[in-house]
């Protein structure tokens, strides 16, 4: 699985609200499934193309979180990126919010995307993401 966390100008950190169960109503950053014969990067960019109906550069690897969801162990790679051109529009999601990194832990995250923010909190202290 890959995630983007989307930096749309000044604006902030685009995260999603997942429609569909299972964890409906929870937030994730938006992404998903490798596809076989795709990087993950390519991956990347198609996810965020279907469900959010953006174009986006990958700018730069976070990290892997490995989690386990009902039985389900997952490896999510986690890749900064940035917002270059489209309207949004969600397919995949019942919501979504452009919001600052420091608003992002106000939100129910699913568990595996509250890692991975709380890694760019620290990184974003430490120097600028």
């Amino acid at each position: 699985m890959v995630c983007g966390i989307v930096k749309k100008d000044e604006e902030g950190i685009i995260a999603c609200q997942r429609e569909k169960s299972p964890y409906a109503g929870f937030w994730e950053f938006p992404g998903g499934k490798v596809e076989h014969g795709e990087t993950k990067r390519q991956s990347l960019s198609r996810e965020l193309k279907e469900e959010l109906n953006i174009t986006v550069s990958i700018d730069k690897y976070v990290m892997v979180r490995k989690y386990r969801y009902d039985g389900l162990t997952i490896h999510l790679y986690a890749y900064i990126c940035t917002y270059l051109r489209g309207d949004i529009r969600i397919t995949e999601h019942q919501s979504f919010k452009v919001m600052r990194m420091d608003e992002l832990l106000n939100l129910n995250f699913l568990e595996g995307n509250k890692k991975i923010i709380k890694r760019l909190i620290y990184l974003e202290k430490r120097e600028k993401l």
